[in-house]
């Protein structure tokens, strides 16, 4: 798991990043359904809503017979998975079979929008009403994971940038909702290649296989990932969130449509990917992504995951504190360069002298830019190094202090992984 300075807590979220959204934002994070109409103006996939119910006469006077296929019946405005009932289909002359197989007839399901009505799973504001939408079949790559419900996939944005996922697998304990307050399994996702990475049961509990069988939560490639991610970040620019959750489903036809819209999105996504929110948060304050693809590029430039050599069974390089490097430049022209490994910064930086005469620092292909304490705004860009045999490609900042100096590139943190750091200079 993360160093603790690295996890992100409840007051620390709420104070330093759900600030960040003003009030007329908050409201799609608020209500579903509010969100629902938002995103369908904008073009955004959702599910199919059957109806939307705000009084009793307005529930005695829906017609559930006209509803084909399954559907889900749930609070406009609730959270945690409270209050929310999934049909899977309905049985001829019984009523409805919900996904754990328990019949309900047509009274059952008006005593349940009742409850909804008298606020019994309301969380946020005054407007208690039912929302009525088409169920999510499974799509069938993650259907031997899942027993009960529907998966999801949550993504968590800051400034419209993906920088944290995880997908949530219902289990019968869940009631078949993917909802970790209630029992469903979370594994999270690396940002990179979109296969599962670890796994967390419940909000406490990781684990490493599926609970009762040996397979592993490791390596499960989730469908549609880049469409996934490019959704997440259309609904961040539409909305206007800055920090927020998207809650996504993976439609086996339809491809991703958002479920829900998080303005204070959970925080055991930390315990999926075994990793803290907070680090990640800080790498991309002040970064602007320009589009949809540029986000999503930053996203998964920052955040993929690196599995370090020791857990593979291989030998670790050791790197000296100073090295000498291979640079690939434009057309993979090659030079040698001297590195130095900054145990001191997180992000690696390049000489601005050095990336120019490489052709790296293309204005119109550049990662990003953002400020740097002493220069101003600093491009970002894409540099791949050769150490001990072993290629990196990962962003770094141009930077005009290290022009002219002894060090080419300052190696920082977020590249060390997956070797040892020797003593001698």
């Amino acid at each position: 798991m993360a160093h603790a300075s690295h996890i992100l807590g409840m007051n620390a979220r709420n104070q330093l990043y759900a600030s960040l959204n003003s009030e007329k934002a908050k409201r799609y994070g608020f209500s579903k359904f509010v969100a629902k109409e938002f995103l369908l103006k904008h073009g955004i996939p959702v599910a199919q809503l059957y109806g939307i119910l705000y009084t009793y006469d307005e529930l005695k006077k829906f017609d559930w017979n006209s509803i084909e296929g399954g559907f889900a019946v749930k609070p406009s405005n609730g959270s945690a998975g409270k209050g929310i009932l999934v049909i899977k289909e309905k049985v001829k002359g019984r009523g409805w079979r919900d996904i754990t197989g328990r019949i309900h007839t047509l009274e059952d399901l008006r005593l349940h929008v009742s409850d909804i009505l008298a606020g019994q799973y309301s969380t946020w504001g005054t407007v208690r009403s039912a929302i009525v939408e088409e169920r999510i079949p499974i799509h069938p790559d993650l259907e031997q994971y899942v027993t009960y419900g529907t998966p999801d996939v949550r993504v968590i944005l800051l400034n419209k940038i993906p920088i944290m996922a995880m997908t949530r697998l219902p289990t019968k304990e869940s009631g078949g909702r993917a909802n970790l307050d209630q029992g469903a399994i979370g594994l999270g996702i690396d940002m990179g290649t979109g296969k599962t990475i670890a796994g967390v049961t419940g909000k406490k509990h990781p684990i490493e296989f599926f609970p009762g069988n040996t397979i592993s939560v490791k390596g499960i490639q989730i469908p549609f990932w880049l469409r996934v991610l490019r959704t997440a970040v259309r609904v961040a620019n539409a909305t206007g969130l800055r920090y927020m959750g998207a809650d996504i489903f993976l439609h086996p036809e339809k491809g991703p449509m958002v479920a829900e819209v998080n303005a204070y999105p959970g925080l055991s996504i930390q315990l999926a990917n075994r990793v803290g929110l907070r680090r990640r948060l800080e790498r991309v304050e002040g970064i602007e992504a320009r589009n949809v693809n540029h986000a999503v590029k930053i996203g998964q430039s920052l955040f993929a995951e690196n599995y370090p050599a020791f857990s593979t069974g291989e030998d670790v390089p050791v790197l000296d504190i100073i090295e000498t490097g291979e640079l690939f430049g434009d057309l993979d022209v090659k030079r040698e360069v001297r590195v130095l490994v900054n145990t001191g910064r997180e992000q690696s930086a390049i000489a601005a002298d050095v990336a120019e005469e490489m052709g790296l620092v293309d204005p119109q292909d550049l990662l990003w830019t953002q400020q740097l304490a002493g220069e101003g705004k600093a491009s970002v860009v894409e540099v791949k190094l050769k150490l001990h045999d072993r290629v990196i490609k990962t962003p770094m900042i141009v930077s005009k202090k290290l022009s002219g100096t002894k060090y080419d590139i300052h190696l920082g943190r977020a590249n060390l992984e997956g070797f040892l750091i020797g003593v001698r200079e």
